[in-house]
């Protein structure tokens, strides 16, 4: 029950604080609430190297900062006209480069062994989770950005909230259905996707320009966004699993690292914008 307080507590003192940086702060393509999710991107790449670090295999460290970075900020960047459009290509191309070419500067022969492991580590760091914490950036380029961020943010925390409620409370007789994460249960999936549907639906009665007043959209964002949300967290517990850690990190007050918060949101957040930049013509 601490662990359930602890968690509701800094869920509903977090996601205000999100939300007053978004509707306060729109300034200059959301360059508030954008460079938190940089440096989010960034502690969550050291996060993402320990679990590897973990196996015996991580990033260089010097290299790990720039991994999380990299495509968040040059998101960040093509959206304020600083970079051309189908800027990632050369970008990704430029940072593979130097992870491959890093290796040849190895200066003895026992540590030969580790290059394939590092550059597989690396690479993964790179796309997860700066990649993916790219697209919660990309929500800027959408018409009435501030509410589209602010209702993906509440359909997946309250996927979150409710899951964790719900699995916590009448789970336990349902648990252990998928071995990377025991603890989690079929009553809180089912909480988790009613949690999305509820705020999604509360979103549609309240603000319905951001699905563009089409009930179609709405659908198709609140169960893909819903479904997408629980296959986040679920890739980190298979990750955690396979570093034998239980919590990605210790930063945030019962949830553990930055991962740990982040994993659903991130995961979630291609398809959530796709959909909606699909419906607004920008992709």
């Amino acid at each position: 029950m601490k662990k359930l307080l602890t968690r509701t507590f800094t869920v509903v003192t977090v996601v205000p604080a999100l939300v007053a940086i978004i509707v306060l702060a729109p300034w200059y393509q959301h360059l508030a609430i954008n460079l938190v999710a940089v440096a989010a991107s960034i502690i969550g790449a050291y996060e993402a190297s320990a679990l590897f670090a973990a196996r015996g295999n991580s990033p260089t460290p010097a290299l790990i900062p720039v991994l999380g970075a990299a495509f968040p900020l040059a998101t960040y960047l093509q959206i304020c006209g600083f970079l051309p459009r189908g800027w990632e290509l050369p970008v990704l191309a430029a940072l593979v480069s130097i992870i491959l070419a890093r290796e040849i500067f190895l200066g003895r022969e026992q540590e030969f062994a580790q290059i394939l492991p590092r550059i597989a580590a690396s690479i993964t760091v790179l796309v997860y989770p700066g990649l993916f914490v790219s697209y919660f950036i990309r929500f800027s380029l959408l018409p009435d950005s501030s509410l589209s961020m602010i209702v993906f943010l509440l359909i997946v925390f309250g996927n979150d909230i409710l899951a964790y409620l719900a699995g916590s409370l009448w789970g336990s007789g349902s648990r252990r259905i998928l071995p990377v994460s025991p603890n989690k249960s079929v009553v809180g999936f089912v909480g988790g996707i009613v949690g999305s549907l509820l705020f999604a639906t509360v979103a549609w009665f309240v603000v319905p320009q951001v699905f563009f007043h089409n009930p179609v959209l709405f659908v198709a964002v609140a169960t893909t966004v819903a479904l997408a949300t629980i296959v986040g967290d679920l890739v980190e517990s298979a990750m955690k699993r396979s570093a034998n850690v239980k919590d990605s990190g210790w930063i945030i007050p019962g949830r553990g690292g930055i991962l740990d918060s982040i994993d659903s949101v991130i995961f979630a957040c291609p398809i959530g914008f796709y959909l909606l930049a699909r419906a607004a013509g920008i992709w």
